[in-house]
């Protein structure tokens, strides 16, 4: 059985925070506010696996009224959400994502975010 599932994930920019996407550092004045690292990308990838497993939302696995995910990386939470799918014997085949954004430029990071 085929299953897709659709995220999205919207931060605003602000000061003091370095822009991470996809798991990488993008030199930029501004980042993304938020309780983890706001990587968006990763986010909205996370919502987006699992829901076409039927296993809720990242709000429901990392909800940030924890503290302990305050700053975390969101590379762990990807990392978190494939366990959770080998457990239930999913298996990813593809994975597509937009991120719409006017600056920075970001086709120089995409290979690095691919990684």
């Amino acid at each position: 059985m085929t299953r897709i599932g659709f995220g999205y994930d919207i931060h605003t920019f602000g000061q003091g925070r370095p822009l991470i996407l996809g798991g990488v550092h993008v030199p930029f004045n501004q980042g993304l506010q938020g309780h983890s690292d706001a990587d968006v990308l990763l986010h909205s990838i996370c919502d987006a696996l699992l829901g076409a497993a039927g296993l809720g939302d990242i709000g429901v696995h990392f909800p940030d009224t924890d503290m302990k995910f305050h700053n975390v990386k969101s590379t762990k939470f990807l990392e978190k959400v494939f366990k959770l799918l080998i457990k239930q014997q999913f298996q990813v085949i593809n994975i597509d994502s937009t991120v719409v954004l006017q600056a920075p430029k970001i086709s120089s990071y995409i290979s690095r975010m691919k990684e």
